[in-house]
Protein backbone atom coordinates (compact mmCIF):
# COMPACT_ATOMS: atom_id res chain seq x y z
CA UNK A 1 0.00 0.00 0.00
CA UNK A 2 1.51 3.23 -1.20
CA UNK A 3 1.49 6.14 1.12
CA UNK A 4 2.85 9.42 0.56
CA UNK A 5 4.74 11.93 2.62
CA UNK A 6 2.01 14.34 3.75
CA UNK A 7 2.03 17.87 2.72
CA UNK A 8 2.94 20.93 4.29
CA UNK A 9 -0.87 21.91 4.51
CA UNK A 10 -1.84 18.69 6.11
CA UNK A 11 1.20 18.88 8.82
CA UNK A 12 0.33 22.55 9.76
CA UNK A 13 -3.42 21.01 10.17
CA UNK A 14 -2.15 18.45 13.09
CA UNK A 15 0.28 21.25 14.51
CA UNK A 16 -3.16 23.23 14.61
CA UNK A 17 -5.45 20.41 16.46
CA UNK A 18 -2.65 19.77 18.20
CA UNK A 19 -2.31 23.05 19.88
CA UNK A 20 -5.97 22.89 21.06
CA UNK A 21 -5.96 19.22 22.58
CA UNK A 22 -3.17 20.53 24.63
CA UNK A 23 -5.55 22.52 26.62
CA UNK A 24 -7.07 19.84 27.70
CA UNK A 25 -6.14 19.44 30.58
CA UNK A 26 -6.68 23.34 31.70
CA UNK A 27 -10.29 23.17 30.08
CA UNK A 28 -10.96 19.72 32.03
CA UNK A 29 -9.90 21.99 35.48
CA UNK A 30 -11.21 25.26 34.40
CA UNK A 31 -14.77 25.03 32.90
CA UNK A 32 -15.96 22.97 36.87
CA UNK A 33 -14.89 25.84 38.17
CA UNK A 34 -16.27 28.15 36.45
CA UNK A 35 -19.40 26.71 36.65
CA UNK A 36 -19.49 26.22 40.59
CA UNK A 37 -18.96 29.84 40.57
CA UNK A 38 -21.54 30.26 38.01
CA UNK A 39 -24.33 28.11 40.48
CA UNK A 40 -23.04 29.91 43.26
CA UNK A 41 -24.40 32.88 42.14
CA UNK A 42 -27.36 32.02 40.39
CA UNK A 43 -28.38 29.96 43.63
CA UNK A 44 -30.55 32.47 45.58
CA UNK A 45 -32.31 33.02 42.04
CA UNK A 46 -32.87 29.90 40.66
CA UNK A 47 -34.61 26.36 41.50
CA UNK A 48 -31.33 24.07 42.82
CA UNK A 49 -32.34 21.08 40.90
CA UNK A 50 -31.73 22.45 37.42
CA UNK A 51 -28.65 24.57 38.82
CA UNK A 52 -27.22 21.14 39.99
CA UNK A 53 -28.10 19.09 36.89
CA UNK A 54 -26.75 21.70 34.57
CA UNK A 55 -23.51 21.75 36.82
CA UNK A 56 -23.16 17.71 36.57
CA UNK A 57 -23.77 18.27 32.56
CA UNK A 58 -20.50 20.51 32.50
CA UNK A 59 -18.25 18.15 34.70
CA UNK A 60 -19.28 15.60 32.66
CA UNK A 61 -18.27 17.20 29.33
CA UNK A 62 -15.06 18.63 31.41
CA UNK A 63 -14.45 14.87 32.08
CA UNK A 64 -15.31 13.69 29.07
CA UNK A 65 -12.74 15.62 27.40
CA UNK A 66 -9.87 13.24 28.87
CA UNK A 67 -10.50 10.07 27.28
CA UNK A 68 -11.14 11.90 24.16
CA UNK A 69 -7.47 13.35 24.82
CA UNK A 70 -6.14 10.21 25.59
CA UNK A 71 -7.80 8.77 22.20
CA UNK A 72 -5.99 11.76 20.37
CA UNK A 73 -2.62 11.05 21.78
CA UNK A 74 -2.39 7.18 20.55
CA UNK A 75 -3.17 8.39 17.00
CA UNK A 76 -2.40 11.63 16.86
CA UNK A 77 0.43 10.51 14.38
CA UNK A 78 -1.60 9.64 11.71
CA UNK A 79 -1.83 12.82 10.10
CA UNK A 80 -4.59 11.70 7.22
CA UNK A 81 -6.81 11.48 10.52
CA UNK A 82 -6.57 14.54 12.16
CA UNK A 83 -9.29 16.64 10.63
CA UNK A 84 -11.65 14.02 12.10
CA UNK A 85 -10.06 14.67 15.55
CA UNK A 86 -10.34 18.44 15.01
CA UNK A 87 -14.50 17.88 14.57
CA UNK A 88 -14.19 15.71 18.09
CA UNK A 89 -12.57 18.77 19.70
CA UNK A 90 -14.89 21.56 18.22
CA UNK A 91 -18.04 19.16 19.27
CA UNK A 92 -16.87 18.95 22.59
CA UNK A 93 -16.31 22.76 22.53
CA UNK A 94 -19.77 23.60 20.90
CA UNK A 95 -21.50 21.03 23.47
CA UNK A 96 -19.91 23.25 26.51
CA UNK A 97 -20.58 26.71 24.91
CA UNK A 98 -24.27 25.10 24.78
CA UNK A 99 -24.28 24.67 28.03
CA UNK A 100 -23.37 28.24 29.32
CA UNK A 101 -25.96 29.43 26.29
CA UNK A 102 -28.94 27.46 28.19
CA UNK A 103 -27.83 28.63 31.73
CA UNK A 104 -28.41 32.02 30.79
CA UNK A 105 -32.21 31.73 29.47
CA UNK A 106 -32.63 28.94 32.24
CA UNK A 107 -31.42 31.18 35.39
CA UNK A 108 -30.92 34.55 34.69
CA UNK A 109 -34.50 36.34 36.28
CA UNK A 110 -36.79 37.87 33.72
CA UNK A 111 -36.46 41.66 33.42
CA UNK A 112 -33.69 41.52 36.58
CA UNK A 113 -30.89 44.15 35.18
CA UNK A 114 -28.54 43.02 37.57
CA UNK A 115 -28.26 39.79 36.62
CA UNK A 116 -28.35 40.27 33.03
CA UNK A 117 -25.64 42.77 33.23
CA UNK A 118 -23.39 39.54 34.76
CA UNK A 119 -24.70 37.66 32.11
CA UNK A 120 -22.43 40.46 29.55
CA UNK A 121 -19.72 39.63 32.04
CA UNK A 122 -19.41 36.34 31.86
CA UNK A 123 -20.41 36.22 28.02
CA UNK A 124 -16.96 38.76 27.58
CA UNK A 125 -14.93 36.98 29.86
CA UNK A 126 -15.28 33.25 28.50
CA UNK A 127 -15.38 34.70 24.60
CA UNK A 128 -12.01 35.95 25.75
CA UNK A 129 -10.64 32.79 27.16
CA UNK A 130 -11.93 31.32 24.15
CA UNK A 131 -9.58 33.11 21.79
CA UNK A 132 -6.55 32.63 24.02
CA UNK A 133 -6.97 28.85 23.93
CA UNK A 134 -8.82 28.42 20.10
CA UNK A 135 -7.17 30.70 18.23
CA UNK A 136 -5.15 28.15 16.45
CA UNK A 137 -8.42 26.81 14.94
CA UNK A 138 -11.01 29.05 13.90
CA UNK A 139 -13.59 26.22 14.05
CA UNK A 140 -12.99 25.60 17.66
CA UNK A 141 -13.21 28.92 18.25
CA UNK A 142 -16.24 29.61 16.51
CA UNK A 143 -17.87 26.65 17.82
CA UNK A 144 -17.30 27.50 21.27
CA UNK A 145 -17.81 31.30 21.27
CA UNK A 146 -21.14 31.64 19.15
CA UNK A 147 -23.37 29.57 21.26
CA UNK A 148 -21.81 31.79 24.17
CA UNK A 149 -22.98 34.68 22.87
CA UNK A 150 -25.81 34.33 20.71
CA UNK A 151 -27.86 33.36 23.32
CA UNK A 152 -26.80 36.00 25.74
CA UNK A 153 -27.32 39.14 22.97
CA UNK A 154 -30.75 37.40 22.39
CA UNK A 155 -31.72 37.41 26.04
CA UNK A 156 -30.67 41.26 26.61
CA UNK A 157 -32.81 42.17 22.88
CA UNK A 158 -35.69 39.94 24.51
CA UNK A 159 -36.06 42.59 27.55
CA UNK A 160 -36.78 45.01 25.79
CA UNK A 161 -35.69 48.22 27.81
CA UNK A 162 -33.15 50.79 26.48
CA UNK A 163 -30.16 49.60 29.42
CA UNK A 164 -30.48 46.24 27.83
CA UNK A 165 -30.69 47.22 24.20
CA UNK A 166 -27.55 49.08 24.39
CA UNK A 167 -25.70 46.14 26.08
CA UNK A 168 -27.10 44.05 23.14
CA UNK A 169 -25.27 46.47 20.95
CA UNK A 170 -22.27 46.60 22.88
CA UNK A 171 -21.79 42.41 22.75
CA UNK A 172 -22.53 42.58 18.79
CA UNK A 173 -19.40 45.12 18.35
CA UNK A 174 -17.08 43.42 21.71
CA UNK A 175 -17.57 40.36 19.74
CA UNK A 176 -17.12 41.51 16.21
CA UNK A 177 -14.02 43.11 17.95
CA UNK A 178 -12.08 40.13 19.42
CA UNK A 179 -13.18 37.65 16.37
CA UNK A 180 -11.63 40.01 14.15
CA UNK A 181 -8.65 40.72 16.88
CA UNK A 182 -8.15 36.90 16.71
CA UNK A 183 -7.65 36.78 12.99
CA UNK A 184 -4.14 37.76 13.19
CA UNK A 185 -2.79 35.76 16.32
CA UNK A 186 -4.27 32.80 13.75
CA UNK A 187 -1.84 33.94 11.10
CA UNK A 188 1.11 34.24 13.05
CA UNK A 189 0.63 30.94 14.32
CA UNK A 190 0.44 29.19 11.20
CA UNK A 191 3.35 31.09 10.17
CA UNK A 192 5.12 29.91 13.53
CA UNK A 193 4.42 26.84 12.36
CA UNK A 194 5.18 26.74 8.96
CA UNK A 195 8.19 27.94 9.73
CA UNK A 196 8.92 25.50 11.98
CA UNK A 197 7.88 22.51 9.92
CA UNK A 198 10.16 24.04 7.06
CA UNK A 199 13.11 24.34 9.76
CA UNK A 200 12.69 20.83 10.98
CA UNK A 201 12.11 19.26 7.19
CA UNK A 202 15.61 21.12 6.24
CA UNK A 203 17.33 20.27 9.71
CA UNK A 204 16.29 16.31 9.02
CA UNK A 205 17.07 16.40 5.30
CA UNK A 206 20.53 15.22 3.02
CA UNK A 207 21.10 18.13 0.92
CA UNK A 208 22.02 16.01 -1.91
CA UNK A 209 19.22 13.81 -2.26
CA UNK A 210 16.51 15.21 -0.45
CA UNK A 211 16.29 11.89 1.51
CA UNK A 212 16.55 11.93 5.46
CA UNK A 213 19.79 12.48 6.50
CA UNK A 214 22.28 10.19 8.78
CA UNK A 215 20.84 12.07 12.25
CA UNK A 216 17.36 11.48 10.98
CA UNK A 217 17.80 8.26 10.53
CA UNK A 218 19.34 7.45 14.08
CA UNK A 219 16.58 9.53 15.69
CA UNK A 220 14.04 7.58 13.86
CA UNK A 221 16.33 4.01 14.42
CA UNK A 222 15.89 4.30 18.41
CA UNK A 223 12.49 5.36 18.09
CA UNK A 224 11.33 2.25 16.00
CA UNK A 225 13.50 -0.29 18.09
CA UNK A 226 11.35 1.01 21.62
CA UNK A 227 8.47 0.66 19.32
CA UNK A 228 9.16 -2.99 18.67
CA UNK A 229 9.77 -3.36 21.85
CA UNK A 230 6.69 -2.38 23.11
CA UNK A 231 4.61 -4.18 20.61
CA UNK A 232 7.20 -7.24 19.97
CA UNK A 233 7.05 -6.54 16.58
CA UNK A 234 9.20 -7.05 13.85
CA UNK A 235 11.87 -4.73 12.43
CA UNK A 236 13.85 -4.66 9.99
CA UNK A 237 16.90 -3.14 8.30
CA UNK A 238 18.41 -2.44 4.60
CA UNK A 239 21.62 -0.96 3.97
CA UNK A 240 22.35 -0.43 0.24
CA UNK A 241 25.70 0.57 -0.78
CA UNK A 242 26.64 1.36 -5.06
CA UNK A 243 28.66 -0.94 -6.25
CA UNK A 244 32.60 0.50 -7.46
CA UNK A 245 31.53 3.92 -6.80
CA UNK A 246 34.99 5.20 -6.55
CA UNK A 247 35.53 4.37 -10.03
CA UNK A 248 32.74 5.86 -11.05
CA UNK A 249 33.71 8.97 -9.60
CA UNK A 250 37.30 8.33 -10.66
CA UNK A 251 35.85 7.83 -14.81
CA UNK A 252 33.32 10.74 -14.94
CA UNK A 253 34.13 12.98 -12.06
CA UNK A 254 32.31 14.26 -8.38
CA UNK A 255 30.02 16.10 -10.12
CA UNK A 256 28.46 13.04 -12.48
CA UNK A 257 29.44 11.34 -8.96
CA UNK A 258 26.49 14.04 -7.50
CA UNK A 259 24.06 13.07 -10.13
CA UNK A 260 24.22 9.31 -9.91
CA UNK A 261 23.55 10.07 -6.56
CA UNK A 262 20.58 11.68 -7.24
CA UNK A 263 19.25 9.61 -10.03
CA UNK A 264 19.81 6.47 -7.13
CA UNK A 265 17.92 8.17 -4.94
CA UNK A 266 15.03 9.33 -6.91
CA UNK A 267 14.79 5.86 -8.43
CA UNK A 268 14.51 4.01 -4.76
CA UNK A 269 12.24 7.02 -2.63
CA UNK A 270 9.37 5.22 -3.68
CA UNK A 271 10.54 2.05 -2.11
CA UNK A 272 9.33 3.01 1.47
CA UNK A 273 5.88 2.27 0.54
CA UNK A 274 4.13 1.95 4.07
CA UNK A 275 3.92 4.25 6.93
CA UNK A 276 6.66 4.62 9.18
CA UNK A 277 9.01 3.00 6.57
CA UNK A 278 12.64 5.14 6.27
CA UNK A 279 14.52 6.00 3.36
CA UNK A 280 17.71 7.77 4.22
CA UNK A 281 21.16 8.41 2.78
CA UNK A 282 23.35 6.88 5.54
CA UNK A 283 26.57 8.57 4.17
CA UNK A 284 28.84 8.69 0.92
CA UNK A 285 27.02 5.92 -1.44
CA UNK A 286 25.35 4.33 1.07
CA UNK A 287 21.65 4.37 1.94
CA UNK A 288 19.36 2.76 4.89
CA UNK A 289 15.83 1.39 4.80
CA UNK A 290 13.93 1.35 8.03
CA UNK A 291 11.14 -1.41 7.39
CA UNK A 292 8.63 -1.52 10.27
CA UNK A 293 6.68 -4.24 11.34
CA UNK A 294 8.63 -6.07 8.47
CA UNK A 295 9.58 -9.91 8.90
CA UNK A 296 12.48 -11.22 6.59
CA UNK A 297 9.74 -12.19 3.86
CA UNK A 298 9.00 -9.07 3.51
CA UNK A 299 12.07 -8.00 4.06
CA UNK A 300 13.63 -10.13 0.77
CA UNK A 301 10.37 -8.45 -0.82
CA UNK A 302 11.85 -4.57 0.18
CA UNK A 303 15.38 -6.09 -1.58
CA UNK A 304 13.42 -6.67 -4.71
CA UNK A 305 11.92 -3.59 -5.60
CA UNK A 306 15.75 -1.98 -4.29
CA UNK A 307 17.40 -3.48 -6.58
CA UNK A 308 14.91 -3.31 -9.37
CA UNK A 309 14.70 0.32 -9.31
CA UNK A 310 18.41 0.58 -9.44
CA UNK A 311 18.06 -2.23 -12.77
CA UNK A 312 15.50 0.13 -13.97
CA UNK A 313 17.66 3.25 -14.29
CA UNK A 314 20.26 1.55 -16.53
CA UNK A 315 22.69 4.51 -15.39
CA UNK A 316 26.13 3.68 -17.27
CA UNK A 317 29.37 2.67 -15.64
CA UNK A 318 31.78 2.28 -17.99
CA UNK A 319 34.54 2.53 -14.83
CA UNK A 320 33.81 -0.42 -13.38
CA UNK A 321 36.47 -3.72 -14.34
CA UNK A 322 34.09 -6.59 -13.82
CA UNK A 323 32.29 -6.91 -16.95
CA UNK A 324 28.97 -4.68 -15.87
CA UNK A 325 28.02 -1.74 -18.06
CA UNK A 326 25.57 -0.50 -15.06
CA UNK A 327 25.64 0.89 -11.75
CA UNK A 328 24.33 -1.77 -9.90
CA UNK A 329 23.96 -1.96 -6.04
CA UNK A 330 25.11 -4.81 -3.12
CA UNK A 331 22.29 -5.12 -0.47
CA UNK A 332 22.39 -6.15 3.31
CA UNK A 333 19.64 -6.82 6.04
CA UNK A 334 18.85 -7.74 9.29
CA UNK A 335 15.69 -8.35 11.03
CA UNK A 336 14.86 -8.18 15.22
CA UNK A 337 12.01 -10.41 15.18
CA UNK A 338 11.97 -10.68 19.43
CA UNK A 339 13.22 -7.14 20.31
CA UNK A 340 12.49 -8.25 24.37
CA UNK A 341 14.92 -11.95 23.55
CA UNK A 342 18.47 -12.42 22.94
CA UNK A 343 18.62 -11.15 19.90
CA UNK A 344 20.27 -7.58 20.20
CA UNK A 345 18.28 -5.26 19.93
CA UNK A 346 20.32 -2.07 20.08
CA UNK A 347 21.00 0.44 17.22
CA UNK A 348 24.57 -0.14 17.20
CA UNK A 349 24.19 -3.95 16.94
CA UNK A 350 20.93 -3.52 14.36
CA UNK A 351 23.35 -1.71 12.57
CA UNK A 352 26.48 -3.62 12.46
CA UNK A 353 24.45 -6.82 11.86
CA UNK A 354 23.21 -5.06 8.33
CA UNK A 355 26.61 -3.87 7.76
CA UNK A 356 27.80 -7.35 8.26
CA UNK A 357 25.58 -8.48 5.54
CA UNK A 358 26.41 -5.60 3.60
CA UNK A 359 29.83 -6.61 3.92
CA UNK A 360 29.49 -10.14 2.56
CA UNK A 361 27.56 -9.38 -0.12
CA UNK A 362 30.66 -7.34 -1.42
CA UNK A 363 32.85 -9.94 -0.78
CA UNK A 364 31.05 -12.46 -2.68
CA UNK A 365 31.55 -10.19 -6.10
CA UNK A 366 29.00 -7.11 -5.33
CA UNK A 367 25.17 -6.86 -7.28
CA UNK A 368 23.57 -9.21 -4.43
CA UNK A 369 22.60 -9.17 -1.46
CA UNK A 370 22.85 -10.99 2.20
CA UNK A 371 21.05 -11.55 5.22
CA UNK A 372 22.04 -11.31 8.47
CA UNK A 373 20.55 -14.27 11.35
CA UNK A 374 21.92 -15.43 14.14
CA UNK A 375 22.77 -18.78 14.74
CA UNK A 376 25.15 -19.57 18.15
CA UNK A 377 26.52 -16.10 17.28
CA UNK A 378 27.74 -16.49 13.50
CA UNK A 379 26.57 -15.09 10.20
CA UNK A 380 24.38 -17.93 8.85
CA UNK A 381 25.34 -18.93 5.59
CA UNK A 382 22.46 -18.80 3.81
CA UNK A 383 22.51 -18.62 0.04
CA UNK A 384 22.99 -15.13 -1.08
CA UNK A 385 20.29 -14.30 -3.94
CA UNK A 386 22.17 -12.71 -6.73
CA UNK A 387 20.70 -10.10 -8.74
CA UNK A 388 21.84 -10.24 -12.29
Amino acid sequence: MNTQKPTLEQQVRAQKIASVYRHTWTLSISHPIAGALLVAHFWDVAHPLPLLLWFAAVMLVAVARVPLYCRYRKHENDIAQCRRWGYYFAAMSALQGTLYGVAWFAFVPAGDPFYLSVVCLWIMGLSACAVVGYAADPKTLLAFFIPVVVPGGILLVLDGSERMQILAAAILLYSVVILLASAPVYRSMVRSIELNMRLKELSEQDGLTGLANRRHFDETLQKELDRAARRNQPLSLLLLDIDHFKAYNDHYGHVAGDHCLRLVSDAIAGCARRSGELLARYGGEEFALLLPGSDKAELASAVERLQQAICECAIPHEGRNDGVEFVTASIGGTTVEDAYGGYPASPEHLIDNADTALYMAKNHGRNQYHFFCRRSGQLAGAEPCAIP
